[in-house]
C-alpha cells in the first residue's frame, strides 16, 4: 500500500501487490456547489445537493477497505535524513505501505471502486488545492484498469455492508442517487474516522521508527564521519608528500643546474688560466728580448760616452796648448763636432724614447693587467682548491676503495694460485695413479697372455695325451 499525505491535510492511498488486491469505494463532493456525481458503469448521473444535511455530510470522506496488519510498511518523510524504513513480517513480503509527503499544485478527489464491467461508481468534486485525496494503483507487473484506480481491500474480501453495496450497485436511476441515506453517510463517516485514526497511528509509528532509525544510524554516521576524516587526513598527507617530492625534485634540479654551471665556470677558468700562463710565458720571453736589447743599447751608450770623454780630453789638451791660427780652426771644428755629437745624442735618445717608450708603457700595462689577472687567477685557484677538497676527499676514499679492491684481488689471486697448485698436485697424483694403473693393466695383460699361453700348452698336452690314450686303447684292443 502506498499512502501519500499532501500539503493541507490531503491524503492519497495506494495499495498493490502480486498476491492481494483491494477495492475502495470513493466518494467526492464539492462544498461550494453542493454537487454530487454518481457514475455506474459507463453512464453518468449528477444531482444537485442543496440541503443542510448534505452540507454537513460533505465535510467527511469515507473509504471502505481492509487493513492487513501483516503488510510490510515503508514510511518516508521529507526529512534531511533521506531515509526509507521498511518494516514488516517476514512471512508476507509481497505487500508494502509507502508513505511520503509531497506537494501538489492542484488536487482533485477521484474515488472509484473495482466493480463489474457493467457497473461503476464515480463521485467527483473539485476541491481546494490544499485539500486533496489521491488514490492510485501501484501493482508491479500488471496493467491496471482505468476504472480501478485504488484497491483498498482484497478482491476476495470486502468489508462493505451488504446494504451499502446493493445501494451503490443499484444502477444509474435517480432512485439510486437518493438511496444514500443519512445512516449510510454516517457509516461512511465512521469508516473514514477509523481510517484517519489508523493513519494517525501510522504517523506516530512512522515518527517512532524514524527516531529509532536515527538512533541506530548515529553510530554508523559517526564511524563514517571518522573514516571520512581519516581519508581527508590521508589525502592531506598524500598531498604534502607530493608537495615535498616536487620540492625535492626542484631542489635536485637546481643543484644539478648549479653543479653544471660551476663545472662550466671551472672549465672556463681553467681555459683562462692556461691562456694567462701562455701570456706570462710570452711576457717572459719578450722581457728577456727587451732586457737583451736594453743591455745592447747600454753598451753602445757606454761606448759613445767613452769616445766622447776621449774627444773631450783631447780638446781640453788642445785648449790648454798655446793658441795659434791652426788651433783656432781646430777649436771651431771641435765645437762643431761637439754640437753635432750632442744633436746626435739628443736625436738618438729621442728616437730611442719614441721607439721604446710606447712598448714600455704597453709592457707596464700588460704587466699590471697580468698582475691583476694573476691575483684573480690565484683567487680562482684558491676557490677551485677549496672546491676540490671534497673531490680530493672522495678521491682518497676511492683510492682506499681501490686499495681494498686490489687487496681483495690479491687475496683472490693467492687463493686462485693455491687452488691451482692444489689442482696441479691432484692432477699429478691422478697422473701417478694413472701410471700405476697402466703398469698394473700391463702386468695383468702380461699375466693374461701367460695364462693364455699356458692354456694353449695345456690344450696341446691334453690333445697329445688323448692321442696317446687312443693309441693305447687301440693297442690294448
Amino acid at each position: 500500500m502506498r499512502y501519500k499525505r499532501e500539503a493541507g491535510d490531503s491524503w492519497g492511498v495506494k495499495r498493490g501487490g502480486p498476491s492481494a488486491r483491494f477495492g475502495i469505494k470513493i466518494i467526492s463532493w464539492e462544498l461550494g456547489a453542493k454537487k454530487w456525481s454518481l457514475k455506474p458503469g459507463h453512464k453518468e448521473a449528477r444531482a444537485e445537493a442543496t440541503s443542510p444535511l448534505q452540507e454537513e455530510s460533505s465535510d467527511s470522506l469515507y473509504e471502505v477497505g481492509v487493513w492487513n496488519p501483516e503488510v510490510t510498511l515503508s514510511l518516508e518523510g521529507t526529512l534531511n535524513l533521506e531515509d526509507i524504513l521498511y518494516l514488516g513480517d517476514p512471512g508476507n513480503l509481497d505487500e508494502a505501505l509507502y508513505v511520503e509527503e509531497t506537494e501538489m499544485p492542484e488536487e482533485t478527489l477521484y474515488i472509484e471502486e473495482a466493480r463489474p464491467p457493467d457497473e461503476a461508481l464515480y463521485v467527483e468534486e473539485p476541491v481546494k488545492p490544499e485539500e486533496t485525496v489521491c488514490v492510485e494503483p501501484a501493482e508491479p507487473g500488471k496493467t491496471t484498469n482505468p476504472e480501478q484506480v485504488i484497491y483498498g481491500g482484497e478482491t476476495a474480501q470486502s468489508e462493505e455492508k451488504p446494504n451499502l453495496e446493493e445501494s451503490l450497485r443499484a444502477g444509474p436511476s435517480p432512485s439510486t442517487e437518493g438511496s444514500l441515506s443519512i445512516e449510510d453517510l454516517e457509516l461512511l463517516e465512521g469508516r473514514f474516522q477509523q481510517c484517519v485514526q489508523a493513519v494517525a497511528q501510522l504517523e506516530e509509528e512512522r515518527d517512532q521508527l524514524i527516531h529509532e532509525l536515527v538512533l541506530l544510524r548515529e553510530p554508523a554516521l559517526q564511524e563514517v564521519q571518522q573514516v571520512h576524516q581519516d581519508i581527508l587526513a590521508a589525502y592531506k598527507l598524500h598531498a604534502q608528500a607530493e608537495l615535498e617530492r616536487d620540492g625535492l625534485r626542484e631542489d635536485i634540479r637546481l643543484v644539478k643546474q648549479k653543479l653544471f654551471k660551476v663545472t662550466k665556470e671551472c672549465v672556463a677558468y681553467q681555459y683562462q688560466l692556461e691562456c694567462r700562463r701562455q701570456d706570462v710565458a710570452q711576457f717572459a720571453e719578450l722581457r728577456e728580448v727587451l732586457t737583451a736589447r736594453a743591455a745592447q743599447l747600454s753598451e753602445e751608450l757606454a761606448q759613445l760616452r767613452d769616445a766622447y770623454q776621449r774627444q773631450k780630453e783631447q780638446l781640453r789638451q788642445q785648449l790648454e796648448a798655446p793658441p795659434s791660427q791652426r788651433d783656432g780652426h781646430f777649436l771651431q771644428e771641435s765645437r762643431r763636432l761637439s754640437t753635432q755629437f750632442e744633436n746626435l745624442m739628443a736625436e738618438s735618445r729621442q728616437g730611442l724614447e719614441e721607439e721604446y717608450e710606447p712598448q714600455l708603457l704597453r709592457l707596464l700595462e700588460r704587466k699590471e693587467a697580468a698582475a691583476k689577472a694573476l691575483q684573480k687567477t690565484q683567487a680562482e685557484i684558491q676557490e677551485m682548491k677549496e672546491a676540490l677538497r671534497p673531490l680530493q676527499a672522495e678521491a682518497r676514499q676511492l683510492h682506499l676503495q681501490n686499495r681494498n679492491l686490489e687487496d681483495q684481488i690479491t687475496l683472490m689471486r693467492q687463493k686462485r694460485d693455491e687452488e691451482v697448485q692444489q689442482y696441479r698436485e691432484q692432477l699429478e697424483e691422478m697422473e701417478e695413479r694413472q701410471r700405476q694403473l697402466r703398469s698394473a693393466v700391463q702386468l695383468q695383460q702380461q699375466k693374461n697372455k701367460e695364462m693364455e699361453q699356458l692354456r694353449i700348452n695345456l690344450a696341446e698336452e691334453l690333445s697329445a695325451y688323448k692321442g696317446c690314450l687312443e693309441t693305447y686303447g687301440r693297442i690294448c684292443n
